[in-house]
């Protein structure tokens, strides 16, 4: 018994011990007018005004790398195609706020042009929506007008009453 209490303990450490830097992947950021953003509702449609899938890789906040989807063997990855110099993401207007579609996080032991990391794990069709740090809402991809848009499912009340 206390055998396996031991190595369910260690299963539980080697799952939060990460091996290699994690990532999240994330459409373009976007500007939105703080005015309009606090009135979306669920059903909503959000125009990015992005004709492709772009994709970026944040690390704490700052984008680090840019990407595309590439299918590979029956599975999809995401290629680097483009290394950026660390640029934050901070919002000096009162106007606008900056708004974050994550996909969710990943891990890649190395960040360079043309690695491919596997994004098995994640849903592309799924979106969650964060403005300042906080979630706000999770919405689904779309297309409108040729046009990649997000649909918003649910909107997160407690955080639009800050």
């Amino acid at each position: 018994m206390k055998g396996e209490t031991q190595a369910v303990h260690l299963a539980k450490v080697m799952q939060k011990h990460k091996l290699y830097p994690e990532y999240e992947l994330a459409l373009p950021l976007v500007k939105v007018k703080k005015s309009s953003f606090k009135k979306l509702t669920q059903g909503d449609i959000l125009l990015l005004g992005l004709d492709g899938l772009e994709l970026i890789l944040l690390l704490e906040e700052c984008v680090c790398a840019n990407a595309e989807i590439n299918e590979a063997q029956n599975s999809f990855k995401i290629k680097i195609t483009n290394i950026v110099e660390k640029t934050d993401i901070s919002n000096h207007s009162k106007k606008y706020e900056i708004l974050k579609c994550s996909f969710g996080m990943l891990q890649s032991r190395k960040l360079e042009v043309g690695h491919k990391i596997d994004i098995a794990q994640l849903n592309l069709e799924d979106v969650t929506l964060f403005t300042e740090g906080r979630k706000q809402a999770e919405g689904k991809l779309v297309k409108v007008d040729d046009e990649i848009a997000i649909q918003i499912i649910k909107v997160n009340k407690n955080e639009k009453q800050r």
